[in-house]
């Protein structure tokens, strides 16, 4: 992605808007009923070693959630936050006095820390990855789409392995044709 996006604008960004050259009726595969959306130049991404990956990664540039994000406690203050926090409280223990009597206040620098990369799942610590954007489309299109387009999910590439990837074998143009015809605002090189 050749612009910073968070996960919710790179979906807005892949699944409702129009390309410009959609827009322009250069693209015949455009669905007509997707025309009206908003304009926006389309997120491109490539296909490196079989894998659909963003060509613009930086690991530099990763921000890791913290722990009131990644736990979706935005917001929630006093009763509520701690009954929350009840439900999680294995996750902290190990910064509180007493994990059977705590308070709010023992998290709070915690909740407020960034999550740490082992901390996350393989499918949700690959999302930070070059290879994120191509799991957040997959997670989107439905099964008889994905097979159509040619995607493929790779889980483990090997015994032992934590990799997660979309893999894909044939020519990055008829793919994002494929995308067109979706609907979607996305090009693979």
């Amino acid at each position: 992605m050749s612009i910073e996006l968070n996960r919710r604008d790179f979906i807005k960004i892949v699944f409702a808007t129009a390309s410009v050259t959609a827009v322009s009726g250069t693209s015949v595969l455009w669905p007509s009923n997707a025309i009206s959306r908003p304009v926006f130049e389309p997120v491109y991404l490539s296909v490196e070693d079989g894998y659909i990956i963003d060509p613009y990664f930086d690991y530099c540039d990763v921000c890791l959630p913290t722990f009131r994000e990644y736990h979706s406690l935005l917001g929630l203050r006093g009763k509520a936050l701690k009954v929350e926090l009840e439900q999680i409280n294995w996750s902290f223990e190990h910064v509180v006095a007493d994990p059977n009597n705590w308070t709010i206040n023992e998290v709070e620098e915690w909740l407020d820390s960034q999550i740490e990369m082992d901390v996350l799942g393989a499918w949700e610590g690959m999302k930070y990855t070059q290879y994120g954007p191509a799991l957040e489309v997959y997670e989107q299109l439905d099964r008889n789409d994905a097979e159509d387009l040619g995607l493929l999910l790779i889980e483990g590439c090997h015994p032992g392995s934590d990799f997660v990837g979309i893999e894909f074998h044939g020519d990055p143009a008829e793919l994002t044709k494929g995308f067109e015809r979706l609907g979607m605002n996305l090009v693979v090189t």
